[in-house]
């Protein structure tokens, strides 16, 4: 059954690893060589094929923790809750397990999980830093 709009977790947790793992500016060879992972593994979550059990978020959040992407194990679901509201918010279907999509709904709904993904991630990191917010820039008055 096609599900419109539809977005698996596997698939949202994955990209959220995948824009962390690019925010280190790390490949995958060298992120999964961290792990003591095959780097298929890491390709396979990142791609939303696996789903990462117990064990891999832990192990995820400990290489997180120490680069400063995240700030306490559990971050890592704490960021995954924030991409589904915020998918919810912008019409998409979050949903367990696979789905079955139509190729032409498939790139629609990628592309605007990794918008999504993106901009999440981004205001997390600026909060997790304490970076203030950029100012519009002001408009310059004659004097």
């Amino acid at each position: 059954m096609t599900i419109p709009n539809a977005v698996d977790l596997a698939s949202i947790f994955g990209r959220i690893v995948a824009a962390l793992r690019q925010e280190q500016g790390a490949s995958q060879a060298v992120l999964a060589g961290r792990l003591t992972w095959d780097r298929s593994l890491l390709a396979r979550i990142e791609a939303g094929r696996n789903t990462a059990n117990i064990d891999n978020i832990f192990e995820l959040e400990e290489v997180f923790l120490a680069d400063g992407l995240i700030a306490s194990h559990g971050d890592l679901v704490e960021l995954t809750n924030r991409v589904v509201r915020e998918a919810k918010r912008r019409g998409l279907r979050p949903v367990v397990g696979r789905v079955e999509k139509q190729e032409e709904h498939e790139s629609v709904e990628a592309a605007a999980l990794d918008r999504v993904v993106a901009r999440v991630v981004d205001d997390w990191l600026v909060e997790l830093r304490g970076e203030p917010e950029p100012k519009p820039p002001r408009s310059k008055r004659r004097r």
